[in-house]
Formats: C-alpha cells, sequence, structure tokens
C-alpha cells in the first residue's frame, strides 16, 4: 500500500492560501512572524527516513544548489498577479503567437545544439533539439541530457512548473543531471510549454497560442527520439513538478501503454473540484491565456477526461512517486526568499494546496490498492528550495523500473 513518509497536516489557514493564490499584498498568518524583516523562526526540517534525510531547510538547499528568489515556481513572474477572467476566446483570423507563419507539414528535428555555457559549464552531454510540431505548427525547444555513455538507455520525461522555461528548471536551478549522475538515463525536458498544463487545448488561444502538448509528447516527439541516434532500451518514464506534475500524471494515464514509471512533486490532480479548478485557472490566467480554451465551461467532458484522480486506475503496475511538503515555512525561508512577501506567500499557499492535493490522490491510490510512495516533509513553500530535495527519493523509485 502507500507508503507515507512523515504524517499529511494542513497548518496555515485558509485565509492565508487566498491571500497568497490570489495576489494579496499581506497574509496576516505569516507576517505577523516577519516583525522588522525577522526569520518566520519555525523550526528546522527533521530526519523522516528513507532518502529524504534533510537535518534544515539549509541542507535541503544544498542539494540543489543557492537558488534564492530565482527558484521560486512564482504565480506573477513580473510580481504583478493579473486578475483572473480577464482572457479572451480567440476568434481572431491570424495564427496566435509562436505559431509558424507557414503550415508545419511533418513533424522533424530542425536543428540540434550541442552545450550551453548556463548548463554544466558547456557540457555536450547537454543538446536543444529545435523540434517542429505538425499539431501545434510551431518549432519548440526540447532539452536532453544524454546519458555518459552509447548503451541503451531509458528515456525520463521531466515536465516543468507553469513558466517551462529554457533552459529548464529541472536544470536550473534543479541540477537534475548531478542528481541523476550515477543512473543510465537519457533526461527529456521539454520547454515553452508556459501555462498550458501540457495538454491539448479546444481552441487556439491568443497569447499562449496552439497547444497539443499530449499529441506532441505521445505521438511526435516520442518517435523522434526512439528513432534518432540517442540509444534507446524500450523502458520510459516521466514526471513533473507543479503545474508538470498534474501533466505527468494525466499523461501516463491517457497513455498507460507507454510509460513504466510516473513522478509528481508538489501537483494537484483534479480540476473538477474548486480547489483544481481555481489552480488550473490560475497556472492558464496569470499567463494571459484563456482555460475556456483549454476545456471550455466546468461542465465540459474534458474535464473528466483530464482527471488523475478518476483515472488513477491506469497508474496500476508503475512505479509511482508523489510528494509534497506543507507550505509551512522554515527558520531561513524568508531570507532565501529575498524577504519577498508576495513571493513567500504565494509559495506558501501553493504548497498548502498542493499538499491537500496530494493528500487527495494519496487516499484515491489506498482506496484502489494501488501500490505507491508518497513523501510528505512538514515544511517548505512551493519552490526549488523545496522540490530538490524530492528529487533524489524519485530517482530511487522510478529508476528501478526504468532499467
Amino acid at each position: 500500500m502507500t507508503t507515507h513518509r512523515t504524517p499529511r497536516v494542513l497548518p496555515l489557514l485558509a485565509s492565508a492560501l487566498a491571500a497568497a493564490l490570489l495576489g494579496g499584498t499581506a497574509a496576516p498568518a505569516l507576517a505577523q512572524s516577519l516583525p522588522g524583516g525577522s526569520s518566520p523562526g519555525i523550526g528546522s526540517l527533521t530526519t523522516v527516513g528513507g532518502s529524504v534525510d534533510p537535518s534544515s531547510a539549509a541542507a535541503g538547499a544544498a542539494t540543489v544548489g543557492s537558488t534564492g528568489s530565482t527558484g521560486t515556481e512564482s504565480l506573477t513572474g513580473s510580481g504583478t498577479l493579473p486578475p483572473l477572467g480577464t482572457g479572451s476566446q480567440n476568434t481572431a483570423a491570424t495564427p496566435p503567437i509562436g505559431m509558424e507563419s507557414e503550415p508545419v507539414t511533418v513533424s522533424e528535428v530542425r536543428r540540434v545544439e550541442i552545450g550551453d555555457p548556463l548548463v554544466a559549464g558547456g557540457d555536450p552531454r547537454f543538446e536543444r533539439w529545435w523540434v517542429a510540431s505538425k499539431s501545434m505548427n510551431r518549432v519548440l525547444p526540447v532539452e536532453i541530457w544524454r546519458p555518459a555513455t552509447d548503451a541503451p538507455a531509458p528515456l525520463l520525461y521531466l515536465l516543468d512548473g507553469v513558466d517551462s522555461p529554457s533552459p529548464s528548471g529541472w536544470l536550473l536551478p534543479g541540477g537534475v543531471e548531478r542528481t541523476f549522475a550515477g543512473e543510465h538515463v537519457t533526461l527529456v525536458m521539454p520547454a515553452r510549454a508556459d501555462g498550458s498544463l501540457h495538454a491539448d487545448w479546444q481552441r487556439d488561444d491568443p497569447v499562449l497560442s496552439r497547444n497539443k502538448w499530449q499529441t506532441f509528447l505521445t505521438d511526435e516527439l516520442r518517435p523522434l527520439l526512439e528513432a534518432g541516434d540517442i540509444p534507446f532500451n524500450g523502458k520510459r518514464g516521466i514526471a513533473g513538478l507543479s503545474m508538470g506534475a498534474a501533466s505527468a500524471v494525466t499523461i501516463a494515464e491517457l497513455r498507460p501503454d507507454l510509460y513504466d514509471a510516473v513522478g509528481a512533486i508538489a501537483g494537484c490532480y483534479t480540476a473538477r473540484d474548486d480547489l483544481g479548478f481555481i489552480l488550473a485557472k490560475i497556472v492558464t490566467e496569470t499567463r494571459g491565456g484563456d482555460i475556456a480554451n483549454m476545456w471550455g465551461p466546468r461542465t465540459d467532458p474534458a474535464y473528466r477526461d483530464n482527471d488523475g484522480l478518476l483515472h488513477a486506475e491506469k497508474l496500476r503496475g508503475k512505479a509511482l512517486y508523489f510528494a509534497t511538503a506543507t507550505g509551512r515555512p522554515d527558520a531561513g525561508e524568508w531570507d532565501r526568499n529575498g524577504r519577498d512577501l508576495l513571493r513567500f506567500t504565494q509559495g506558501a499557499g501553493l504548497e498548502v494546496a498542493t499538499h491537500a492535493c496530494t493528500v487527495e490522490m494519496d487516499q484515491r491510490l489506498d482506496e484502489l490498492g494501488i501500490d505507491a510512495r508518497v513523501d510528505y516533509l512538514p515544511t517548505g513553500l512551493h519552490n526549488w528550495d523545496n522540490f530538490g530535495r524530492f528529487v533524489a527519493p524519485m530517482r530511487d523509485t522510478l529508476m528501478p523500473a526504468l532499467r
């Protein structure tokens, strides 16, 4: 049955969650702990067993390097949260931003860049493939970290959070190439899926463009990777964090034949309840999109089709890893977030929400009798200081099914 590494707790008030998610400038339950710019002083992490073994928040941060504010999975990007509901359905005749002016008639690799000075000092194991997608009529960067030798290796897709940056957050600030240094695996990190939930959208969006990410990942990119010069052993995994956590679970359920292992860090796995819906709405609309272009009104069957909880039975037999913290800050969190109250409260609120969502998935897997490792840590906000602590135990859980 499901493994609980630490107790499930929800230590923050709903008012703090609301302030954080909706971009309030104050969250009293948190701010009262910060007089004169002092740290919250809530205490250090404790050892919880297994691979997740930080003795302090600083130890957890050291796992992924010093990230500061750049390591936060922020809703705002610019620091200002646009109001919800401002997206508009795309009725324009011109193609959305980011699409090619001429139709992409075949999905293909257009260009390969070897190395990037920002990634591992330009190590040539890093490649950036520019892939033309027929379904999205776009040319997209896909980042690849090759294994150390040319022996056949599994493919592990790693999906990013809301900004889906390039270089991938898994690399900067995540340092995933270091965490997987002892594993023979090809890491695949698609970029520029900003605010899309890596979903197949119903309509083009005037800001977020044409999104057919499920089709791209399963039907277009996969054959290009497996038919190319990357030696492949026939095993695939898919994992994600934040927005990408929900995406990884949904894609694995839609195509259970393709994946042997699934990992999800700090995600929410349904958009049919109120919490899941507001999180999905925030993901799309803080990046300028319109959730109605994705799955339509809340009554649309697409919400059921993309519900990770509803289709959790499709995860049976796979190596599964889920993880979350609580949103409760540790003694150093305030300083590591640059004493930015908006960023701090958003990070707290988002992790409170993903804790609740992870508990819900945990209980669903228990009901179905599906084995999974589910890790909970007592402190941690929604940022790479937190995410990074889960990457090694995720590796240890998924890799045996991929070798």
